[in-house]
């Protein structure tokens, strides 16, 4: 049975939409290209899974979007699991990001194929998290790096404000360029300067 659970702490995206992602807005509105391939990485700051500890941990999703939108469902979804984990923390990633345990990723989930990841994989995730510049390796499958793009006052960073997004913070999105490359589960992709995000988040569910 699913446990109550809160999680909080930073998630980043890239794709390989231009700037920006129509589908980080609304998964009906097209994407630039037909297809959308994306990479969500997030490390978890502060979360329990019912009496389980997930502060520290990381996780990464990617998925193929085979399009014309995001709406249209049928993505193939691939899920790391922070191989640092104990078996008790990895039960409950896996509970978590597969919407079993409800909050934003059960709604997440209706759009993968057959309502399920293709795979799951234990693996050493790398991610650095600097005040603007994310990265995330999962060494020979995974790299993404996401860096803040510069306000007009040259100071800041550009950011989106009163968006309903899933699984993002509502209070600021950051907007950002990334770098992403993936090698696993035949999927083989290496996009360069493309739409990059990043914000807090703070889910729940039972």
């Amino acid at each position: 049975m699913a446990e109550e659970w809160t999680a909080e702490g930073e998630l980043f995206e890239g794709c390989n939409c231009n700037l920006l992602c129509p589908c980080h807005v609304s998964f009906r509105q097209p994407a630039t290209y037909p297809i959308c391939d994306a990479i969500w990485a997030l490390n978890i700051e502060r979360g329990r899974y019912g009496d389980v500890d997930l502060a520290g941990l990381n996780a990464a999703i990617f998925v193929h979007c085979p399009g014309p939108t995001m709406a249209d469902a049928d993505w193939t979804a691939v899920q790391y699991v922070d191989d640092r984990s104990t078996p008790e923390q990895d039960e409950a990633l896996r509970m978590i990001f597969s919407g079993d345990a409800g909050g934003p990723w059960q709604i997440l989930s209706q759009f993968y194929r057959d309502g399920r990841y293709l795979a799951i994989k234990r693996t050493p995730l790398e991610i650095t998290i600097d005040e603007r510049t994310k990265t995330v390796n999962a060494p020979d499958r995974l790299f993404m790096e996401v860096q803040a793009i510069r306000g007009a006052d040259q100071e800041g960073v550009a950011t989106i404000t009163n968006l309903r997004n899933v699984i993002h913070g509502p209070e600021r999105h950051v907007l950002a360029r990334s770098n992403i490359k993936v090698d696993d589960e035949g999927m083989n992709w290496d996009y360069q300067a493309k739409h990059g995000l990043y914000s807090r988040f703070k889910w729940s569910g039972s």
